[in-house]
C-alpha cells in the first residue's frame, strides 16, 4: 500500500501543481484585466478633462475675440457727444405740446404739454401767410388758466418765459398781463419762480 500511494504522489503532486497555476494565471489575468479596466477609466477620465478644457479655451478665445472687434467697432466709430441743454431751457425737459387750447384771442395759438404744467402761445399767421404784427396785450384771467392747465391755479404762480428760458415777469392779482411779441413766450405753472428776470425787462 505504501509503494501504491509513493507511486501516486507524483501524479497527485503534478495534478495539485497544475491546479494551482491555473487558479494562479486566472487571478493575475483578472488582476491584469481590472488594472487595464482602470487605466482605461483613467485614460478616458483625462480626455473628458482635456475636451471640457479645450472646450472652455475655445470659449473664452471666442468671447475675447468678439469683445476685440466690438471694441474696435466703437473706437472707429466715434460718435458726437450729445448736446449740452442750457440750464436755462430745463424747463422744456419732457414737454409734449399736444393739447390745444381755445382761449378766444384773435391770431394767438396756445398749447398745454400734457406731461409738464406748461404751456406756449405764439402769434397765428394772418390770411396773407405773414405774422401779425406789432406785439399784442394779453391778458390770462383765472379761468383762463384754469382752461390752460385743468386745474384752479393762481396767477402769482405764473412764470412768463421767453424762448431762452428768461423770466419776462411774474403773474399778479387775479390776471396774467403780458405783451406777446414775434416769439413764442411760454406759462410755467411754479410756486415760486426759478429763475431771474430776463435783462432789460421791468
Amino acid at each position: 500500500m505504501c509503494h501504491c500511494i509513493m507511486r501516486n504522489f507524483p501524479d497527485q503532486l503534478a495534478r495539485n501543481l497544475l491546479v494551482w497555476l491555473g487558479m494562479w494565471l486566472f487571478v493575475m489575468t483578472c488582476t491584469m484585466a481590472c488594472a487595464q479596466d482602470r487605466e482605461e477609466n483613467d485614460d478616458a477620465a483625462q480626455t473628458e478633462i482635456k475636451d471640457k478644457d479645450a472646450a472652455k479655451r475655445a470659449k473664452k478665445a471666442e468671447r475675447k475675440t468678439r469683445k476685440e472687434k466690438k471694441d474696435s467697432k466703437s473706437s472707429a466709430t466715434n460718435l458726437p457727444p450729445p448736446p449740452d441743454t442750457p440750464p436755462e431751457l430745463e424747463f422744456l425737459d419732457g414737454a409734449i405740446f399736444s393739447r390745444k387750447v381755445n382761449l378766444g384771442l384773435k391770431n394767438v395759438l396756445c398749447f398745454a404739454s400734457e406731461r409738464r404744467p406748461l404751456a406756449m402761445l405764439w402769434k397765428e399767421a394772418g390770411p396773407e401767410g405773414s405774422l401779425a404784427t406789432g406785439n399784442l396785450s394779453i391778458k390770462l384771467s383765472a379761468r383762463e388758466l384754469q382752461l390752460i392747465f385743468g386745474r384752479p391755479v393762481e396767477a402769482t404762480q405764473i412764470s412768463v418765459l421767453n424762448e431762452k428760458g428768461q423770466m419776462l415777469l411774474r403773474g399778479a392779482a387775479m390776471q396774467v398781463t403780458f405783451n406777446l411779441e414775434r416769439r413764442p413766450a411760454y406759462l410755467l405753472l411754479e410756486i415760486a419762480p426759478s429763475r431771474p428776470r430776463a435783462s432789460g425787462k421791468k
